[in-house]
């Protein structure tokens, strides 16, 4: 989905290769090794995770974290053509762009790009005036977040099958919860739940 993005006419000149290959990658890897549980169940069970990122976008801080080590193993530092500049620059992209995909930032995130496109865009072309670090993140931090929440936009064969993947982990979270006297979290309790209502916005 954020190859998708990126080629549409809108924005298939507007970034850079560094830019577009931060982009790729922070997509490939913004839920690796997600444990199937929210940010908000790992504060609320004191989990290792939780406390090692201090409750502050646990798993996106846990993604990063496992993918940047994963490039130090031996073979599989796929970056390793790059300078160091164009390497800290990258990772600077990923990490702005990960840490956007934590949910509890999508209405923040809505409205400064709301606020940039009406400020940015040139005057009568539909193009954006991206000339700065903030301004060219932002619209990547989105993109990423959208084409992370673009399961709706598939064919309806892979759209049901994912969304029934995705209710099956809120639901076993909810046992947890269930077995652990927890509040049970929006969407999780099986017996109450429907799909149909989870997928309206």
């Amino acid at each position: 989905s954020t190859n998708v993005l990126l080629n549409t006419p809108a924005l298939e000149s507007v970034f850079t290769p560094l830019e577009i290959t931060a982009a790729l990658f922070a997509a490939t890897i913004h839920d690796v090794d997600h444990p199937g549980l929210t940010n908000q169940f790992l504060i609320n069970s004191s989990s290792e995770l939780a406390l090692m990122y201090n409750d502050e976008s646990v798993l996106e801080n846990h993604h990063l974290a496992v993918a940047f080590k994963l490039l130090q193993n031996d073979g599989c530092d796929i970056f390793c053509n790059m300078s160091k500049k164009q390497r800290q620059t990258l990772r600077k992209m990923v990490i702005d762009m990960v840490l956007s995909t934590d949910m509890s930032k999508h209405m923040s995130l809505l409205a400064d790009l709301k606020t940039m496109v009406e400020t940015k865009k040139v005057a009568g072309s539909g193009v954006l005036l991206l000339d700065n670090y903030t301004d060219r993140i932002q619209v990547l931090e989105n993109l990423v977040h959208c084409a992370d929440l673009s399961n709706p936009t598939k064919p309806l064969i892979l759209y049901r099958r994912w969304v029934d993947l995705l209710m099956e982990e809120f639901f076993q979270q909810g046992d947890r919860e269930r077995e652990m006297n927890m509040d049970i979290s929006p969407m999780c309790d099986r017996h109450s739940a429907t799909i149909e209502k989870s997928q309206v916005g």
